[in-house]
């Protein structure tokens, strides 16, 4: 072997076996759930073109909080700041529950929500509506549930939810100092309405 001296060739063999065996293991070891996946790398020719900024750190993605759909019992996690991927899971966890119809949600509605978590301290988010469809939404309104015929559901632009362990009273509070859109209150039902329509504030009768 050219370059390695004899005596030498021993341990360079029982070396390169063992990076070889720790490439292996390493391989086999899956991505921790709370990290981004590695970007894919383009081939050409046989030789991996990097993209741009992989050489950065990756980024750590803390949980706030988990969101639970009280109609489907569906559950995701809402993380502590806004991110791509969590728009799209968010648009997909509240979808109208009837029809799976997807629609981009309020990001002022969100982010009123992801604030009271983080201020109030809450780990689990039972959310009541998300995006509602026409029919849905004028289904509701039939039975007398105090739904708007052009609810701010329907455009995308209201979350109604409720943070478990947290008063009702107490998140009310929090959300008419903080959010500046629409403000709803249900003590009965025990949960609060915001939107990303004009200030308002009604409560449950």
């Amino acid at each position: 072997m050219i370059g390695v001296p004899v005596r030498a060739r021993p341990a360079w063999i029982g070396g390169c076996a063992l990076l070889v065996a720790s490439s292996a293991i390493a391989q086999e070891l899956p991505v921790p759930p709370f990290l981004p996946p590695s970007p894919s790398r383009a081939v050409d020719g046989g030789r991996s073109k990097k993209p741009a900024g992989e050489d950065a750190a990756p980024t750590l993605v803390v949980p706030a909080a988990t969101l639970v759909n009280v109609h489907t019992r569906e559950a995701i996690m809402l993380d502590a700041a806004p991110s791509e991927p969590e728009r799209e899971r968010v648009e997909w966890f509240l979808r109208d529950r009837t029809n799976w119809e997807r629609h981009a949600i309020s990001a002022l509605s969100l982010e009123t929500l992801r604030a009271s978590v983080l201020s109030l301290g809450a780990r689990r988010v039972e959310v009541v509506s998300g995006y509602r469809s026409d029919k849905l939404n004028e289904g509701l309104r039939k039975k007398g549930r105090h739904v708007a015929a052009r609810s701010q559901h329907v455009l995308g632009n209201a979350i109604d939810f409720r943070l478990v362990g947290v008063p009702t009273t107490t998140l009310r509070a929090w959300v008419t100092r903080f959010h500046r859109g629409g403000i709803g209150f249900y003590p009965r039902s025990g949960f609060i309405h915001v939107d990303s329509g004009r200030p308002r504030r009604w409560n449950e009768e």
